[in-house]
């Protein structure tokens, strides 16, 4: 990148600033992404000395940096003494707004997004990952649920499975076979 940069010309007069500036902000963005790297080792080696963390990578597809990002928006699992309550802080959960005769849901805005697009993440993730989850996405496809919406379904399972490993300090089991729902 650098040496494609030292041979640009644009206006005669000004052809050395240019360079002098372009090279400057180049060597930045290059030491910026080296420090990223740098930060993301420590980082990783933080979330695995994590219970916590340990515990949400046995689900597969999630790895260290999306399980120490839920954990860290989480805190401690104790402050949600049911799932429930964890799926509206995570906005995933659709709270009922009933009026009269007219029965609806609406989504939770005052959420935590950070949250919401790790479990998000995490969904789509274990779609690939673990067929259970890739069979009831699936089954909400032909519901004619949208793309997005089926993940928001799959995320909001998932946090019921978090909740439960979590609160019961315990990894994740992979099933082999799916139970049929009569």
């Amino acid at each position: 990148m650098l040496k494609r940069l030292n041979n640009i010309e644009y206006i005669p007069g000004l052809t050395d600033i240019y360079k002098t500036l372009i090279l400057s902000y180049t060597k930045r963005i290059l030491e910026l992404q080296r420090e990223i790297k740098d930060i993301d080792k420590n980082l990783d080696g933080i979330g695995e000395k994590n219970k916590e963390v340990n515990h949400l990578k046995t689900i597969p597809g999630v790895a260290t940096k999306l399980a120490s990002r839920l954990i860290g928006e989480i805190g401690n699992i104790n402050r949600f003494p049911s799932e429930k309550q964890l799926a509206i802080y995570c906005g995933i959960a659709c709270v009922n707004n009933d009026s009269g005769k007219v029965t609806k849901a609406k989504a939770v805005y005052k959420a935590n997004k950070i949250c919401k697009q790790t479990l998000i993440t995490m969904a789509g993730c274990s779609i690939r990952s673990i067929h259970q989850c890739k069979a009831y996405y699936l089954k909400k496809r032909t519901e004619g649920k949208s793309h997005n919406h089926a993940l928001r379904c799959l995320a909001r399972q998932m946090i019921r499975v978090i909740h439960k490993m979590l609160t019961e300090d315990r990894d994740y089991i992979v099933r082999k076979e799916l139970r049929k729902v009569a």
